[in-house]
């Protein structure tokens, strides 16, 4: 008996074998065998203009890849100037889920932009490659679609939009270094983030002209604190003081005078793998500048440490509520590609975040 039951455990253990090695040969992942993502054509040229910056350039599509088998694959649109083979690639967006991403004129504009620098190439008609890549692990072979070009002509410098003046305590009141709110569509309804450095509650108004007998937005007589909508009063209204965070997103109807406010926050910091995710962020402080336009630019500033690989995002009060993510900004910075920044090299790095326009703008500098 003993004998019996002996044999029928090595029988038992050989099936069991041969049956996890016949699973494994099931999902065994052969990169040769596996059918990448096929992605869309392109026309042939797009010209791409500043007073269209918040319309929508085009839209990629693409399929997902067959592996063979069941899989949780990352598919990531790239881009690269044309005959470069990638080698500075922008990654416009990542998915497991998602078969099209649409970029706007002044999000592709930007890019390409950047591109051009790192190329130290003019700005002209370019040649511009996009192809889908596709992983499911950093073991694992790479797949990459079909690549689709075409020549697109960028502009230079920052789109135009209808802009209205937010002056007071915060500024001096001077009318040369005030923030905006700003009309993507020109339809009377302006919009921004703007910082007021614990000054507040000190008072400002909106100003449309440099005349403060016209064009001017105040406080009713009577407004409550924080309060959300309000109808401001036009022309002799006075200096808006409800308000005391250092920072608010600001909606302004200019027509019917309603004035929306969210998004308040006293600080906004640098969180990541070098806090481990965690507390201690690493504060921003609010600086200003001229750029070579000679427009007066305010911005917020950190300056910090961070090892190779570093991911980051900036976020307000070490919480994750309004975090910035590459999605929502232009500028120069690395996109980790999961919703987070990253620096590929080990350094001292100092982060600009031009917060105060309409598509907001990081520009991250390595310092040593």
């Amino acid at each position: 008996m003993k004998f019996i039951k002996s044999i029928s455990t090595s029988i038992f253990t050989l099936l069991l074998c041969t049956a996890c090695e016949s699973d494994l040969e099931q999902v065994t992942y052969s990169s040769e065998n596996a059918i990448p993502s096929t992605l869309s054509s392109l026309n042939d040229n797009y010209i791409l203009e500043s007073k269209n910056a918040s319309q929508e350039a085009f839209t990629l599509t693409w399929s997902h890849p067959d592996l063979g088998y069941q899989a949780s694959v990352i598919n990531s649109l790239e881009m690269d100037v044309k005959d470069k083979n990638f080698a500075n690639k922008v990654i416009l967006a990542s998915s497991k889920t998602d078969v099209s991403h649409t970029i706007t004129v002044s999000d592709l504009n930007s890019k390409i932009m950047a591109l051009l620098k790192v190329y130290e190439m003019e700005t002209a008609p370019i040649g511009i490659e996009f192809r889908i890549s596709s992983s499911i692990s950093a073991a694992a072979d790479t797949l990459y679609s079909n690549i689709v070009s075409t020549t697109i002509t960028p502009y230079e410098g920052e789109p135009e939009y209808p802009a209205i003046t937010l002056r007071g305590s915060y500024n001096g009141w001077d009318f040369t270094k005030s923030q905006k709110v700003y009309s993507v569509n020109s339809d009377n309804i302006y919009a921004a983030m703007v910082y007021f450095d614990g000054k507040a509650a000190d008072g400002w108004k909106f100003c449309g002209t440099e005349d403060w007998s016209t064009d001017n937005w105040g406080a009713p007589e009577s407004m409550t604190p924080e309060q959300s909508p309000v109808t401001l009063v036009s022309g002799n209204g006075g200096d808006i003081k409800a308000y005391s965070k250092n920072s608010y997103y600001l909606e302004f109807n200019n027509t019917t005078g309603e004035l929306k406010v969210s998004k308040p926050h006293n600080s906004w910091g640098i969180v990541g793998d070098h806090n481990s995710w965690g507390s201690g962020d690493t504060m921003m402080t609010l600086e200003t500048e001229t750029d070579e336009n000679n427009k007066f630019q305010y911005y917020l500033k950190a300056t910090l440490d961070m090892s190779a690989g570093n991911k980051w995002k900036i976020r307000p009060e070490e919480k994750w509520e309004d975090d910035i993510a590459p999605g929502a900004v232009e500028g120069e910075f690395e996109d980790a590609g999961d919703g987070n920044f990253k620096v590929s090299e080990a350094g001292n790095y100092t982060i600009k975040w031009y917060f105060n326009k309409v598509t907001p703008k990081i520009i991250v500098v390595k310092n040593k």
